[in-house]
């Protein structure tokens, strides 16, 4: 599969971002999503991340004139037990438990932390530890330090499911609009149902409507449209046809994205969730192209049909953190 990057800008500083792939943990159990860690960031106790241990084995082998039926994987176990006396899998399994052990009960509920505690979130999420970049970001976005777009970022490229929104929700609100729509697309064809049902609030459609390098959101919008047919740019670039004037190339589009307004489910599987929200936005989009059909303005159309919609915003936000953290009690 190729891999696909995309890049957002704030205060000239640059920040990249994975696109094109659902996340992993998208239907997992949020509990046991906690406990992710990337391999590849894992310090091993020679000082050196286990990705980069990885690819210098792999060099040695493919290098070795004589590998009889010595494969990839063994010539890395070979190594590892000489280096850490123990072959690689049990080393990774004993690198995770520690990192875990020491961390995870301190992500969630959200509180305050001690100087040590903090320590602890830093060291794990320094070791890969996925929840824990999260969690920093979120803390660093809570208190307007920009900061937070590394660790979300890096969070978002491991695949966390909530961290390109939290990106999304904290460029809203320091006004780069742009780069904020970004990551708001990102997350929704990345599968984040929170993020999908945000695209059709009002205030998201007005922060577009407020960039003022136009060419630099269409740019932004062919760019995530290359990568997915089904992509939910679709929509804003039928919303941006019709704001320019081109009335018939605007409702042909937004004709096309109601016909499949989200990425199909693979056959044979059955989603009511899914099916619920498609037809929402199906409903949504047909009464707009009736609306407008009616001589009826586009601003005055998105408010009342999107009012009547009962969207979610960013201000939901929060209350599904509380609802976690509340879940989370329960179950950590």
């Amino acid at each position: 599969m190729t891999k696909h990057t995309t890049v957002i800008v704030h205060n000239n500083k640059e920040y990249l971002l994975n696109i094109g792939s659902s996340f992993k943990n998208l239907d997992s159990d949020p509990v046991k999503a906690i406990y992710e860690i990337c391999v590849e960031d894992i310090i091993l106790p020679n000082g050196k991340t286990a990705g980069t241990y990885k690819l210098e084995k792999k060099i040695e082998y493919d290098a070795l004139r004589m590998k009889l039926d010595l494969s990839n994987k063994k010539y890395l176990d070979k190594c590892s037990l000489i280096d850490f006396k123990c072959n690689w899998d049990d080393l990774i399994t004993l690198g995770k438990r520690e990192i875990n052990d020491a961390c995870a009960h301190l992500l969630m509920p959200r509180r305050k932390r001690s100087e040590q505690e903090q320590y602890q979130i830093l060291k794990a999420a320094s070791n890969g530890h996925i929840t824990a970049m999260y969690y920093i970001g979120t803390a660093l976005s809570d208190g307007q330090d920009d900061n937070c777009l590394l660790w979300l970022s890096m969070a978002h490229n491991r695949g966390h499911l909530g961290a390109a929104y939290a990106i999304s929700m904290y460029l809203a609100r320091n006004k780069n609009f742009i780069d904020s729509l970004r990551c708001l697309l990102i997350s929704a064809d990345s599968g984040l149902d929170l993020a999908y049902l945000n695209l059709f609030d009002i205030t998201v459609i007005t922060n577009m409507f407020q960039i003022e390098d136009v060419l630099a959101l269409e740019t932004m919008l062919e760019e995530l449209l290359k990568v997915s047919d089904y992509s939910t740019a679709r929509y804003f670039k039928g919303m941006l046809l019709l704001l320019q004037g081109k009335q018939k190339e605007g409702i042909t589009l937004l004709k096309s994205f109601m016909v499949a307004p989200k990425k199909p489910l693979s056959r044979n599987k059955v989603d009511t969730v899914y099916d619920n929200q498609v037809q929402i936005v199906q409903n949504f989009i047909e009464n707009i192209l009736l609306d407008l059909s009616s001589g009826k303005t586009l601003l005055n159309t998105l408010a009342n049909r999107t009012d009547e919609a009962d969207f979610i915003n960013f201000q939901h936000y929060d209350e599904l953190v509380k609802g976690i953290d509340k879940t989370l009690r329960v179950s950590i």
